[in-house]
């Protein structure tokens, strides 16, 4: 199958060998030690503008800043830099990309990938791979976007693509070639690209949309190892397979020398030294061994071929726009730089040693004002587009996408819940995928852009009925695939219970992993709990102690009815139990939309402070409530103080006296600042309590406008005519708070057993 395209493929690599001239002599073989410089990034994920993230501790400890400060990072015009500064201290360098630039911000809902192709085409990208993510808007769009903007080569091995030629074909198999080959100094490099597999269950099933025959990792890589090692020095191999792939592929092979991943979005820091050809031992033979297919075709079947481990470097560095790797080889073919034996001259210029730079691209790095340009008008045409500056909310915590227990997180819930709840879905219980939640709720101010941030995604919600029996077995697939990754679950739900058994078996033929106390909606009527033994089945997960609750078993012969994405409902992610379904029913409502809808229909931050306990026998809490607020105010069965009215106050002290977290916010007596405050010698006739920080830094967001005024005066005219501190306290007043009253917390609801 890969010999129909191997003779284009040797063609478009001789004409990167070639200089354009002719000349008589060739240049000579280069002896001895050489450097060669190999620049990598991957899953760009369209973050081609900075972004605000929150920083966790491993980005912290990679370079990004502090733990839990909010950083501004990416941007394709500070890679650029990158790129180019490192260039510049090389003599042959390579920069490679691993492949989904596509998707995950904005510019790609509405460019579709022409400004991520048209970003590394100006940054001197020399091959990317295309890798899962480049698919979502289709093969065409992508063979049309690389068409019109790529200027380097663009690289899949893996794929048998169909005859571009053939009507309704791919226009693919004219834009892919599965290497090439570049020389640097007379060093002459290999590199061969391998696309995604594992996330485009879609190539799987024949036919496919996107014309592509999925072909085997290792037998792909051998066969081209093999193909150019007698034409390049280095074989280096730019994947999109995922870590554990990566590592099969090398230990199953012989011959590569680097491997530069990605899809898991992590950094190896340091990289990994691997040997090869070390999956197979022959005892016999006192031998490593691979097995590649039989070359005689009537016998098939496969052969060994014996051969010595040797090292390859696998390197992976990181996603979104985060970081930019470089990784310096030293290689030599000369056999007294190594140990007896060690040396095989088939291999050409062997690793002697390595060393890797992870540089963070943080608002510290410069922009190429080449990118820059090209991205201008992009930026000026979201503008136009989509107001992605419009304020949905106020997040004073921010909300997290993943969870230290590895099951439902603060972010995930808030978004079941959103889908649940929604008008004109309104179903049993929600369930989305965890990995479709691109990104976490950063702290501060909530915009439409961070809307498209946590789901880039246009997914749509489905409908359908679902049977108890149906439930288990969806739950159960949820449970298998939690187990095969770290037993950290894939799925983020609303109106269910589970308990997730990652090491328990249905049955001995099939991966570990089995649902259990799978529970949907409350008991009716209500029974209250405080742990688990407090209800009727007293089943691991039955209490909801939050809300002191009990939830009901599912019924194998009852009907549900679940809401999900419209992704997860035609099969994505292997759930194939949902694809199956015939009652669905797509309503048409992106999931994005009802998170904001959701969101938008919360209260604002208000005073809620914990019940004052009743000291003196005579009255209860709610009495103590009323005092503080008034007759509208209540204690809630949260323990809180609850009043339905905004507090009303005339200076800062008036709400500083019930809650020191709280300001007056009046038009009239408001002082302009860093720190927003109200004057006391001006006392507001009708202000109201607003949460301090959510004022602050809704001030803070709105100042930005001015940040590109073109002098200190301009800036600050602008930021007189804003008047931030002044526009921020009003717009609290009402700006809906993201915090745990609207469900942005974790309670259990999905529980790991066997992490």
């Amino acid at each position: 199958m890969l010999a129909s395209s191997v003779v284009a493929s040797l063609a478009l690599a001789g004409g990167v060998l070639g200089s354009g001239c002719e000349t008589t002599e060739p240049p000579p073989k280069l002896q001895g030690q050489v450097h060669l410089t190999l620049i990598h990034t991957s899953d760009i994920h369209s973050r081609l503008f900075p972004y605000n993230l929150q920083l966790g501790q491993v980005d912290a400890g990679l370079g990004l800043g502090q733990a839990l400060s909010i950083a501004n990072v990416g941007g394709a015009a500070r890679i650029s830099h990158i790129v180019g500064r490192e260039r510049a201290r090389s003599g042959r360098v390579l920069h490679l990309d691993g492949g989904d630039c596509f998707q995950g911000a904005p510019i790609f809902n509405f460019y579709s990938g022409e400004a991520e192709i048209r970003s590394l085409s100006a940054m001197g990208a020399d091959a990317m791979i295309v890798a899962n993510h480049e698919f979502d808007r289709g093969a065409l769009n992508l063979g049309l976007q690389l068409q019109n903007w790529a200027n380097f080569p663009v690289l899949a091995a893996n794929y048998l693509l169909e005859d571009p030629s053939q009507p309704g074909a791919s226009p693919l198999g004219a834009q892919l070639q599965p290497f090439s080959v570049f020389t640097l100094e007379g060093l002459r490099v290999g590199v061969v690209g391998m696309g995604n597999l594992s996330s485009m269950t879609s190539i799987y099933d024949a036919p496919n949309r996107l014309g592509i025959t999925p072909l085997n990792t290792e037998e792909v890589a051998q066969f081209y190892t093999d193909l150019l090692r007698p034409i390049v020095d280095v074989v280096v191999f730019v994947t999109h397979l995922g870590l554990e792939v990566d590592q099969r592929m090398i230990e199953n092979t012989t011959g590569i020398d680097v491997v530069l991943g990605g899809h898991n979005h992590i950094v190896l820091q340091p990289p990994k030294r691997m040997r090869d050809c070390s999956a197979n031992f022959d005892v016999e033979q006192n031998s490593f061994y691979i097995e590649i297919a039989n070359p005689d075709p009537e016998q098939g079947g496969k052969v060994r071929r014996y051969c010595r481990p040797r090292d390859v470097v696998l390197a992976h560095s990181g996603a979104f726009a985060k970081f930019v790797g470089r990784l310096d080889l030293v290689l030599s073919n000369n056999p007294t730089d190594f140990t007896a034996g060690e040396y095989d001259p088939v291999n050409g210029f062997e690793l002697l040693s390595n060393d890797y730079q992870l540089f963070p691209v943080t608002e510290a790095v410069p922009e190429d004002p080449m990118v820059s340009t090209v991205l201008e008008p992009y930026a000026q045409g979201l503008d136009a587009l989509a107001n992605l500056d419009l304020l949905v909310g106020y997040a004073r915590d921010g909300s997290r996408r993943n969870s230290t227990s590895g099951g439902d997180s603060p972010l995930g819930n808030m978004i079941a819940t959103a889908m649940w709840l929604r008008l004109g879905v309104q179903t049993d219980f929600s369930l989305t995928n965890t990995t479709g939640i691109r990104a976490d709720l950063v702290p501060g101010p909530v915009t439409v852009e961070q809307m498209y941030n946590i789901f880039p995604f246009d997914n749509s919600i489905s409908k359908m009925q679902l049977s108890g029996v149906e439930v288990q077995d969806l739950f159960d697939f949820v449970a298998r695939r939690s187990a095969g990754r770290g037993c950290v679950s894939q799925v983020q739900i609303a109106g269910a219970r589970v308990v997730i058994d990652c090491t328990k078996k249905a049955s001995p033929d099939v991966p570990p992993g089995v649902a259990t106390n799978i529970y949907v909606g409350p008991r009716n009527p209500k029974v209250g709990c405080v742990s688990d033994a407090d209800c009727p089945d007293k089943g691991l997960g039955s209490c909801d102690a939050e809300r002191g609750v009990c939830w009901q078993p599912i019924d194998q012969l009852a009907s549900y009815e679940l809401a999900t994405s419209n992704y997860l409902a035609q099969g994505g992610s292997g759930f194939r139990v949902l694809q199956r379904n015939t009652t669905q029913f797509d309503t048409t409502i992106q999931q994005r939309d009802a998170l904001m809808d959701y969101i938008r229909a919360g209260r604002a931050c208000t005073m809620r402070p914990p019940c004052p306990a009743d000291s003196n026998g005579n009255g209860s809490q709610s009495d103590e409530c009323t005092a503080i607020f008034g007759a509208s105010a209540s204690c809630t069965a949260d323990g809180v103080c609850d009043p339905e009215e905004p507090v009303g106050c005339s200076t800062d002290a008036d709400c500083e006296s019930i809650d020191k977290e709280f300001a007056c916010a009046c038009p009239e007596s408001v002082i302009e600042g860093d720190v927003c405050s109200s004057d006391p010698a001006r006392p507001c006739a009708a202000g109201q309590c607003v949460l301090k920080q959510c004022r602050n830094d809704v001030a803070a967001f709105q100042r930005t406008t001015c940040e590109n005024a073109p002098s200190p005066a301009v800036q600050k005219q602008c930021e007189a005519e804003i008047a931030p501190c002044k526009s921020a306290g009003e717009q609290c007043k009402y700006l809906a708070c993201v915090d745990r009253f609207i469900g942005n917390f974790s309670d259990g609801r999905l529980r790991m057993v066997g992490q």
